[in-house]
């Protein structure tokens, strides 16, 4: 029966065989190579130059990645950890949520470009101008809810007139049948 230590061993013993096949070889390549150089009289100055001009792209010529910009993740699931950019289809777990203001990343822009960064503050500053907003104005509603008595109906209707002040009321009246 084999051993373990009779395999190690032959296994051992294989490596260097395959490591001095591997360095004759690139020996007989490298001697090739320089014989050629020799031959056509040409220096690695002139391979290194004739490799930077011919293959390649230079960088920055592509003009697919000269417009493409990091996109910073706007939403994100608190509890999977998913995020979204905001972009494209919604995921699942953000698709039929209402108000999506609670699912926003507070330090959205912390792993984007400089102009990323920007916007992503901007949006965080919106949407938290929005929610003091929308706070403020749950509040002055329980405030007045509170204080009014059942008999004062007119709030309602102050509102909606206040609504409807900063429409295009003009849009909304019924054009007249032209004559026929």
């Amino acid at each position: 029966m084999v051993t373990l230590d009779a395999i190690q061993s032959k296994i051992a013993k294989l490596q260097k065989q395959a490591e001095s096949i591997v360095e004759k070889q690139t020996s007989v390549g490298l001697t090739k190579i320089r014989d050629l150089m020799a031959r056509h009289g040409l220096s690695l100055a002139d391979i290194e130059r004739f490799i930077g001009k011919k293959r390649g792209r230079k960088p920055g010529a592509g003009a697919r990645t000269a417009t493409k910009r990091a996109v910073v993740a706007k939403y994100a699931d608190p509890k999977t950890g998913a995020t979204w950019t905001g972009r494209g289809r919604a995921p699942a777990w953000i698709r039929d949520v209402k108000d999506r203001s609670k699912f926003l990343v507070d330090g959205s822009a912390a792993n984007g470009s400089a102009g990323a960064k920007t916007a992503g503050r901007k949006v965080a500053a919106k949407a938290a101008r929005k929610t003091r907003a929308n706070s403020a104005a749950v509040n002055k509603a329980a405030t007045k809810r509170a204080k009014a008595a059942p008999a004062k109906k007119a709030a309602p209707a102050k509102k909606a007139a206040r609504r409807s002040a900063g429409r295009n009321v003009a849009a909304k009246q019924p054009q007249a049948a032209a004559p026929a």
